[in-house]
């Protein structure tokens, strides 16, 4: 345990270590590359196509049973301060990507390490290690097109729940028009600015975005970015205001959509939509979400259910058809900010889940 231990944290100083931002994943690939091949396991680079770096495949095959993805980009630094240095503090390590995903890439790669590659190449497993899931998700989407698994487990901070049902979501761009005045003239303008205040409050106020979902929790309205007004003194005739729009499993598309275009037509606004995912929930009584089940109490952990409110690499595999659940270590709140940290000891529980895993893919 403590050699396991030992070299959990060594493989995560060097994957942080790694700056690997969205279309900057060369470097991590080759390091994982030499990596796993030293350890005797069939490597394969898939194309992705628009992106500059391929998926890697660990043990690829056509269809398998199982699919273990984690994604390889982070995000950028941004204002982290030391966002490349594996800082440990109270037995936790601190560091860019350090839960979101390289956390439970140490304990997915500690974890085929126990079981050899040997095992694994008896096992219906393949590895996927995607790029761009922080970006546009192609990298998953690719991959979906091309393999079908039965199940996909994809890694994520879940503080090691199942979550067996993923919000989707809508990337809006708004731009509202207003008409320009002085701005003492109240009267004879119309704020470009409050009219998209206005939007935002009865977006909120929608059915589908007040509706619960008893794992994902409530739909949200998330103001990403709002821009609007030039000069002092002129009443804004223009704003634009990027939304995420939380969508929740078991609300139908033709509702969720239909709701936010009546409510936009309302108003003086142009829009487009970026991007729309859609949500899933996969059964907990499912042959997948079970075999987790059983493998975090072969772990000696509590087995406890929950909603992923972000979008995730499983949502391309399971729109094409595979039984998805998220998983992993660590806390999804903390990534994307300079605390961003993952206990070592969720590590070594990581660990024991996939390797339990794997293994029970071969009886």
């Amino acid at each position: 345990m403590e050699n396991l231990e030992a070299s959990l944290r060594d493989l995560l100083a060097r994957l942080i270590a790694i700056p690997s931002p969205s279309g900057e994943e060369g470097a991590l690939i080759a390091f994982l590359e030499e990596w796993f091949r030293a350890r005797g396991f069939p490597v394969a680079r898939f194309p992705v196509p628009d992106h500059p770096w391929p998926d890697l495949l660990i043990h690829p095959q056509p269809r398998p049973r199982w699919l273990i993805t984690a994604h390889l980009d982070t995000v950028p630094p941004l204002q982290h301060p030391r966002p490349y240095e594996a800082v440990e503090r109270d037995g936790r390590i601190y560091g860019l990507g350090s839960a979101d995903v390289k956390g439970g890439l140490a304990a997915l790669m500690a974890a085929l390490e126990i079981v050899g590659a040997a095992a694994l190449a008896k096992a219906p497993v393949s590895i996927a290690l995607t790029v761009d899931e922080e970006n546009m998700g192609r990298g998953a989407e690719a991959l979906a097109r091309a393999c079908r698994p039965e199940a996909v487990l994809a890694i994520e901070p879940t503080d090691l729940t199942l979550s067996i049902a993923e919000a989707g979501t809508m990337e809006l761009v708004l731009e509202i028009r207003g008409r320009a005045a002085h701005g003492s003239a109240v009267e004879e303008g119309r704020n470009a600015i409050r009219e998209a205040l206005e939007i935002l409050q009865e977006l909120e106020s929608l059915p589908s975005i007040q509706a619960r979902h008893p794992l994902v929790g409530r739909g949200a309205v998330t103001p990403l970015f709002i821009h609007g007004g030039e000069r002092a003194l002129v009443i804004p005739d223009r704003c634009e205001l990027h939304l995420d729009i939380r969508w929740l499993p078991g609300i139908p598309r033709e509702t969720f959509v239909g709701e936010i275009e009546s409510a936009l037509a309302r108003h003086p606004a142009a829009w487009r939509i970026l991007d729309l995912s859609a949500p899933f929930e996969t059964p907990a009584e499912a042959p997948p979400v079970q075999a987790l089940a059983a493998a975090l109490t072969e772990a000696g952990l509590p087995v406890r259910f929950s909603g992923m409110p972000s979008w995730t690499d499983a949502e391309p595999f399971a729109r094409y058809g595979a039984r998805a659940v998220v998983f992993g270590p660590g806390t999804l709140a903390l990534a994307h900010t300079p605390e961003e940290h993952v206990p070592v000891a969720d590590l070594l529980h990581a660990v024991r889940v996939f390797t339990a895993l794997i293994r029970q893919t071969l009886s």
